[in-house]
């Protein structure tokens, strides 16, 4: 009982992940809303009431300790700030702009609270409940609640759990399942539980960066020995060994590329890529030659089973969707050249650029900015997004209401990367002495999950210029856990 006790926070937000991701991708709110409000409330509960304590202190003593950095805590501020004013367009709904074939004009409904945030339909915006509370919920139990060995067992779990959704994927692409969960909705294309492709592949290459982090933070330690944080590794007796995390590396790597996200292909290729330089750079340098012959037959192995991968062996579907890839179509895409849904979200924000229109107010708002020539290629599939958070986010919750989200972020990155920069400073000691690690050291200093940690988040934000991740709680709450998370590889450095 001690045991489920002082773990039981971490058990919570291990099933909170689990739920976003587990029902439809966190895509269905009908199925979230008996669930996720629940488990967000017992999460917060327990955070304040159960918190892991140290071996040093009592639960009374670890409670004292967590209220007060709870307290201290700017992003608890401006979380709640965020949480309110996402609340405040559900009483101050207008209804749709109508457009009055009389005077040939577009009217717009009369707002109930004046110079207040307001929505189009307060059951649509009420789905960014669901979206934002929970995460900012979850970020704040697994900052204050779990200590480092909890945060990095959570990192780890994110990554299992991709892993065993990849499993499901491939299980229903092996049986011809029409839909998730072998349903009878109808998909174009779907992978695992997420109905649309680029969901799943932002969701899986995230979880195959930061699974490869962990897995050459605890396999290359004894090669190019410690980093800065190598003293908080997963565990010291991993169940599957040192190297048992490169299963979670293949799955959601072959994941990512099964859910033929255009996007997650280049942005996968590329991750392996700059993670294959900083591994193997990292241990050529240290090791003797027989090592250095082991890893050059290990990258000339996986470039080769990969290449044949995605030419000999690829399905149809795959190959098909790597001929559609080039540059051009990668910066028509970025840059929304083509597609009228850039050009009239930013227009709907120069209108609203205070507040916006509210949640899932584009598509409402849409019609009246279109051209004549475009009535005629409105996008039936998709059109109610943007396919660029920022430009969404911007349209539907103004100045205000992005400026709060990128706060949340900016409190949470900006403590990490201070803490990284002190401990990429910093002199790893052994008991053999002071360690020499490779070049640049500032970089090997650092725990490898933390470089891939940034460098996977980072390919969400590049994938979210393009399409619409962010929309989507289940990788939203592994992103910002990945922050949280991978804090707990990065050692206090206290000043000589």
């Amino acid at each position: 009982m001690n045991f489920f006790i002082r773990n039981v926070l971490f058990f919570h937000l291990a099933a909170l992940v689990a739920a976003f991701s587990w029902i439809h991708g966190g895509t269905r709110p009908e199925l979230l809303l008996p669930v996720i409000p629940w488990l967000t409330a017992f999460a917060l509960e327990i955070l304040l009431i159960f918190p892991q304590a140290r071996s040093n202190e009592t639960l009374s003593e670890a409670r004292s300790r967590v209220w007060r950095a709870l307290l201290r805590d700017p992003f608890l501020y401006a979380g709640l700030l965020l949480t309110a004013y996402l609340v405040i367009p559900l009483f101050n709904a207008t209804g749709a702009p109508l457009f009055d074939e009389a005077s040939r004009q577009w009217r717009y409904p009369t707002t109930p609270l004046a110079g207040l945030p307001f929505c189009v339909n307060a059951d649509e915006h009420a789905v960014l409940l669901l979206w934002f509370p929970p995460v900012v919920a979850a970020a704040l139990a697994a900052k204050h609640g779990l200590l480092k060995a909890g945060k990095r067992l959570l990192l780890e779990m994110m990554c299992w759990n991709g892993a065993a959704l990849a499993l499901l994927g491939f299980a229903q692409q092996a049986t011809g399942a029409k839909s998730v969960f072998w349903g009878s909705e109808i998909f174009g294309h779907f992978f695992s539980t997420f109905g649309y492709p680029n969901f799943a592949g932002a969701f899986f290459t995230l979880l195959f960066a930061v699974s490869a982090g962990l897995w050459f933070g605890r396999a290359g330690e004894e090669v190019i020995g410690p980093s800065a944080g190598s003293g908080t590794r997963v565990d010291e007796a991993p169940l599957l060994g040192k190297h048992g995390l490169l299963i979670a590396v293949f799955l959601n790597f072959a994941a990512a590329i099964a859910s033929l996200s255009r996007a997650a292909i280049l942005l996968c290729a590329l991750l392996l890529v700059v993670l294959l330089v900083y591994m193997v750079a990292g241990v050529w340098q240290k090791a003797e030659t027989d090592g250095r012959v082991k890893v050059l037959s290990a990258v000339g192995g996986m470039a080769l089973l990969v290449g044949l991968s995605l030419t000999v062996f690829a399905p149809k579907a795959l190959k098909t969707e790597l001929a559609t890839i080039s540059p051009r179509e990668v910066v028509d895409r970025v840059t929304g050249r083509g597609q009228y849904h850039a050009r009239v979200a930013k227009e709907i924000f120069s209108d609203h650029p205070a507040f916006g229109v509210g949640g899932w107010g584009y598509p409402h708002h849409m019609m009246q900015y279109l051209k004549p020539e475009e009535y005629a290629t409105i996008q039936l599939a998709g059109g109610v997004n943007v396919h660029n958070d920022t430009l969404q986010f911007l349209a539907e919750n103004g100045a205000v209401g992005y400026g709060l989200m990128l706060t949340c972020v900016l409190l949470l990155l900006v403590p990490l990367a201070w803490q990284a920069g002190r401990v990429s400073r910093a002199n790893v000691v052994t008991e053999a002495g002071t360690a020499v690690p490779p070049k640049p050291a500032w970089l090997y200093r650092l725990p490898p999950p933390l470089m891939a940690v940034l460098l996977g988040t980072a390919a969400t934000v590049c994938h979210s210029l393009g399409d619409l991740p962010f929309r989507d709680p289940a990788v939203l709450i592994v992103w910002v856990l990945s922050f949280v998370s991978v804090s707990g590889f990065l050692p206090s450095v206290r000043k000589s």
